[in-house]
């Protein structure tokens, strides 16, 4: 018998070596199909939009069948996996199916994948809404180091205006103290609430107004936010330019984040494909001449990379040129591709990859490249944490300590289970997106969207963020397969998690506390909970990785949005 089994298993590698010629074939035949457009010098149209789409799809699928061969070779497994059948031709656009109504008990399994109908080409935002521009750059002999934000994007601490600017001798301290972090922080965060009131301006002394502590202080909600900008490689910068939060998966993607997509951040879950390109170019001679030089380089890399790919222009940010050899005339250029959707980002850099093997001789920019085989890491590369006093709605804030709060009630057709023990910092979300506000409602009316809890600590990745993934590399993602088996292949993206519950699902094992000192003797340290409303029927559902009620899975982060900040005092 186990002779048999094991004869069995080496003749399916057959198949595992026909997926490979299959998929390798669809892929030049997309490669076929850009190569052609670029050389009439015309956009994409939509039938090969649609038919590259289509091609995409298939490779996704195929790779999916493949993946499961390999695990029946060389483990002897029977995996059953969901996987909807491969259309032979192109068909007319279908209405997307959505996921059948679960019941209480969850004992139904939703039948129909998230999305059975083929992807259509995704719209390209417009680049003059939120255009990229070097804001700074930093030349030192071998490196210059690039920063590239939003033309919308003014950090209060880079501002000329004396006005708005906190200087040294702005700040008066408490007597005693030795970490000025946080002072340094509120007395910026201050400024900018007494600018949106057009007050006078004045020193901000903190022997005359301490620093607020305490569960129910903004203040002490603003330290736990910079915290969580500093764990994630941000800074914590303050605004009074309105906002709206529907592009805020958009802005992220030009790494900015707000209150609007800062479940992303908690996450990691926006990860950018990061290259090193060598370039046949002097570092002295062709790129540090000048900063006028170097920032004209970059803005015509970034178009370039835009044009060949057929993209935004800005997903793709300079972070680095480095010199790479004083004998060579070569240079390293260090860039990220991002875009709002995980998938749209991974083909853009398979794509990439495949035009760096052959060369870009016909670019101006781009034919500088040296061909070769370029990997990409997965990593982070958001850089702001934007932050609007006017964004927090206090006159919304709910005290979950006191007495008599009910413990259940009913949010978009789901439980809702209220996070007994914590205070909520509610978010002014009205007219930030649609403007039917029936999705925040409170009736359980049709429309409105369900409750659930995002902590500020996922331990999804280890390390990325210091040193980032290969793209062979797996990312933890750990109902992964259990949600392809309930939603299909468009569950195989990268996962967020929210949870049914504050105590037992986001709380305590993927919040981080942080520390907020009240004297220079004593300290306090609190932890955060993103209160969020969540879309129905576009997540599924999973017991695990939480101890308490349920864990929604999305691949949709615009699925997701947060409406209130919870805060909480450790023991």
């Amino acid at each position: 018998m186990q002779k048999q089994r094991r004869s069995r298993s080496i003749g399916d590698l057959n198949k595992v070596y026909r997926y490979n010629e299959r998929i390798s074939h669809s892929r030049e035949r997309i490669l076929f199909m850009i190569c052609n457009e670029r050389e009439r010098d015309t956009t994409i149209s939509k039938n090969h939009s649609i038919r590259i789409d289509n091609l995409r799809v298939r490779i996704s699928r195929m790779t999916l069948r493949r993946h499961n061969e390999i695990m029946r070779v060389y483990s002897n497994l029977t995996l059953h996996r969901h996987t909807p059948r491969m259309p032979k031709r192109r068909q007319r656009p279908l209405t997307a199916p959505q996921l059948q109504s679960l019941s209480r008990n969850r004992t139904v399994t939703p039948s129909s994948p998230l999305l059975l109908r083929k992807p259509k080409p995704i719209r390209r935002p417009p680049s003059p809404q939120l255009p990229l521009k070097v804001t700074n750059i930093i030349i030192k002999d071998d490196e210059a180091i690039i920063e590239m934000q939003p033309t919308s994007h003014k950090p209060d601490y880079t501002t000329n205006d004396k006005k708005d600017k906190i200087e040294e001798d702005d700040i008066i301290y408490p007597e005693g103290i030795n970490d000025y972090r946080p002072y340094k922080i509120i007395a910026r965060y201050r400024r900018a609430v007494r600018r949106l009131a057009k007050t006078e301006r004045q020193k901000v002394d903190f022997r005359r107004e301490p620093l607020l502590v305490g569960e129910k202080e903004t203040e002490t909600l603003v330290l736990g936010l910079d915290s969580l900008a500093e764990g994630h490689g941000c800074e914590l910068t303050f605004t009074n330019d309105d906002h709206q939060f529907d592009n805020s998966i958009y802005r992220a993607a030009c790494g900015v984040v707000d209150l609007g997509s800062i479940h992303v951040l908690a996450t990691d879950s926006l990860l950018t494909a990061n290259f090193e390109f060598e370039i046949d170019l002097d570092y002295n001679q062709d790129i540090v001449r000048s900063k006028e030089k170097i920032e004209e380089f970059v803005m015509d890399f970034c178009k370039s990379i835009s044009t060949t790919l057929s993209c935004d222009t800005n997903n793709i940010r300079v972070f680095s040129i480095n010199r790479m050899d004083n004998e060579k005339r070569e240079c390293k250029v260090k860039f990220g591709l991002t875009s709002p959707e995980s998938k749209r980002t991974e083909q853009l850099a398979q794509d990439l990859q495949t035009y760096a093997r052959s060369g870009f001789s016909k670019d101006k920019v781009l034919r500088h490249v040296i061909p070769g085989e370029y990997e990409y890491t997965w990593k982070p590369a958001l850089k702001f944490l934007k932050l609007q006093p006017s964004d927090l709605a206090p006159e919304h804030n709910f005290d979950y300590r006191e007495s008599g709060v009910i413990e259940e009630d009913t949010r978009g057709g789901y439980p809702y289970y209220l996070p007994i023990g914590w205070y909520r910092h509610a978010l002014r979300v009205l007219d930030k997106y649609e403007k039917d506000p029936t999705w925040i409602g409170r009736t359980n009316a049709k429309g409105e969207w369900a409750v659930a809890y995002h902590g500020t600590n996922t331990n999804a990745v280890t390390g990325i963020i210091k040193h980032g993934l290969l793209v062979s590399a797996i990312k933890r993602d750990a109902m992964r397969d259990e949600a392809i088996e309930q939603g299909g292949e468009d569950a195989a993206s990268p996962g967020v998690y929210v949870a049914t519950h504050c105590e037992g699902g986001a709380y305590p094992q993927y919040t981080l506390p942080f520390t907020v000192t009240v004297s220079p003797s004593k300290f306090e340290r609190f932890s955060l909970v993103f209160q969020c409303r969540v879309k129905p029927e576009k997540f599924t559902i999973h017991k695990a990785p939480v101890t308490t009620g349920e864990a929604w899975r999305f691949v949709d982060p615009n699925c997701v949005r947060p409406y209130g900040i919870l805060l909480k005092k450790e023991d």
